[in-house]
């Protein structure tokens, strides 16, 4: 799925590049919705942010959620389809960074609905991060650097890490402030 998308996915493909006949995944799986979903589920668990108890809390949240958005580029596929299929955000990820969002002094009652905000913000920015390939007005000229056409015949260079490290900047900055 993340090479080909999830739309290219379907049970008999599957079973074929897994050596196996269709029905014996329909033994573990009654429709590609419900495989759809554990894929989901499982690759969602897999995110893992090790945290430093050095530093700030703010650096602290900007290591969790540059790992976030790592884990969500390296399955362009699985993000595709937690839009249809949401994951949980009940696991130790989104604990601890729910507990890092009370460490830089947001209260508590206020806290899960500011992660949610930081969290639907990095994974917006991959989401279209991953949809520049498509887009007619930006060419990639690097790993992370694409020219974008403005509507005046010139071009803006740009860094999507250099970009994602001032969005999560502003966002936290933002979030600073409301905790004072």
């Amino acid at each position: 799925m993340d090479v080909d998308g999830p739309r290219a996915l379907t049970l008999r493909r599957l079973a074929r590049e897994l050596g196996v006949e269709a029905p014996a995944l329909y033994w573990h799986f009654a429709s590609k919705d419900d495989l759809c979903r554990e894929v989901v589920r499982t690759v969602g668990a897999r995110l893992e942010v090790t945290s430093t108890t050095r530093g700030t809390p703010r650096r602290a949240l900007e290591h969790h959620f540059h790992a976030v958005r790592e884990h969500w580029r390296e399955h362009p596929g699985v993000l595709e389809l937690s839009r249809q299929f949401p994951p949980s955000a009940a696991g130790a990820v989104a604990r601890r960074g729910l507990a890092l969002v009370q460490e830089l002094g947001v209260a508590p009652d206020d806290a899960l609905e500011c992660y949610r905000s930081l969290s639907w913000t990095v994974t917006g920015f991959v989401i279209l991060e991953q949809t520049l390939d498509q887009s007619a007005h930006h060419e990639r000229v690097g790993p992370t650097r694409w020219v974008l056409d403005l509507d005046d015949g010139s071009t803006s260079t740009f860094d999507t890490d250099e970009l994602f490290r001032t969005t999560l900047s502003l966002a936290l900055d933002g979030l600073e402030r409301r905790a004072r």
